[in-house]
């Protein structure tokens, strides 16, 4: 039996979550395969010293996972 994909794409791990994507909306899981970010965002790129870009309604910004679970979002001003 053939298993569909979860993820219509993927990337690699980096700090421990990979982006991925699906229904056009972008996300993050981590090394288990456990959503850590749901995808909400329109873009997004790998994690770099604990932040990583995203896109949303043309706005781009950084996001920061914390162990708890929380997602910050940095705006530039």
């Amino acid at each position: 039996e053939v298993v569909p994909p979860k993820y219509d794409l993927a990337g690699d791990f980096r700090e421990g979550l990979a982006w991925m994507k699906r229904n056009g909306k972008w996300g993050y899981i981590d090394k288990t395969g456990r959503e850590a970010v749901p995808p909400k965002y329109d873009d997004a790129r790998d994690f770099r010293e604990g932040l990583a870009p995203v896109e949303l309604n043309g706005k781009t910004f950084y996001i920061k996972l914390f162990p708890d679970g929380r997602v910050v979002e940095y705006y530039d001003k």
